[in-house]
């Protein structure tokens, strides 16, 4: 699965580099209600857009990992959780700015 964002910066070891910021800019375009938090069907359609098979109960298991308040959406404060998630499933390097 890749996660198309430009401009796209290879590491050494082969991971996409990008930064934080282009991370959360790329995940809101999946925010469908635009309310600043991604719920476990905008997070499936994320990863799905990314050309990956996603089930809702994988998203769902995802989800419930990521949110440490438990009110079913990753936040502000969660994204970091997220970003340990990405980078191990989408082969990226999230680099902080």
């Amino acid at each position: 699965m890749a996660i198309k964002i430009s401009p796209r910066v290879v590491s050494s070891d082969g991971k996409v580099e990008v930064s934080m910021e282009e991370f959360k800019k790329w995940l809101k375009k999946f925010d469908d209600n635009r309310d600043s938090k991604i719920n476990a069907e905008e997070l499936r359609e994320a990863i799905r857009a990314t050309g990956g098979r996603f089930s809702k109960l994988k998203a769902n298991r995802v989800l419930k990992s990521v949110d440490s308040n438990s009110d079913g959406f990753v936040d502000e404060r969660e994204m970091n959780k997220l970003v340990v998630f990405a980078q191990k499933q989408f082969g990226l390097r999230i680099v902080f700015d």
